[in-house]
């Protein structure tokens, strides 16, 4: 096993018992995702909790699609993407785009740019990719970036590099 892995599993162990405590983990009623990568404009995100083992213990984490990291979602400067984020948790919910140029009410920020997503519950986001380049999405609500909502966002460019 490589450094590496084993110092991110007893990190993401140790963040999952912080807010695992009273929770179970359900399974899922429906299939999800299990590809890492997602392309196109119009996007399927579940946010729920799944059981895993990182480093021998079970644990339970928070998850995009059943998967820590959620799925790198390619996206295309111009185009028009639409995120359809369903909130299986218990509790409130969130994703926010960082970095990301877009309308306030869709930046994902409880409390501040929108209510949240409540539990049982499917919030669309809606706006036009205006920049390229390697971002990322996380929760903004409690512990659950740290216990696993989050994942990789790649913007090809509408023109080819000039390098």
């Amino acid at each position: 096993m490589e450094r590496r892995t084993f110092v991110k599993g007893v990190a993401a162990t140790s963040l999952l018992g912080l807010a695992t405590s009273t929770v179970e983990a359900k399974k899922h009623t429906k299939p999800v995702s299990n590809s890492n990568t997602l392309k196109g404009k119009e996007f399927f995100l579940e946010i729920n909790y799944t059981s895993v083992n990182l480093s021998g213990k079970n644990a339970v984490a928070t998850t995009v699609n059943g998967q820590i990291s959620g799925p790198t979602l390619v996206w295309q400067e111009g185009d028009t993407v639409t995120l359809h984020v369903t909130n299986k948790l218990k509790v409130s919910s969130s994703i926010h785009w960082h970095g990301i140029i877009l309308p306030y009410k869709m930046d994902g920020v409880p409390g501040i740019t929108f209510d949240g997503i409540d539990p049982g519950t499917t919030f669309t986001y809606t706006f036009k990719v205006k920049q390229h380049g390697t971002y990322w999405y996380h929760s903004h609500s409690g512990f659950q970036e740290q216990t696993g909502v989050y994942g990789s966002i790649v913007i090809l460019p509408k023109k080819k590099e000039p390098f």
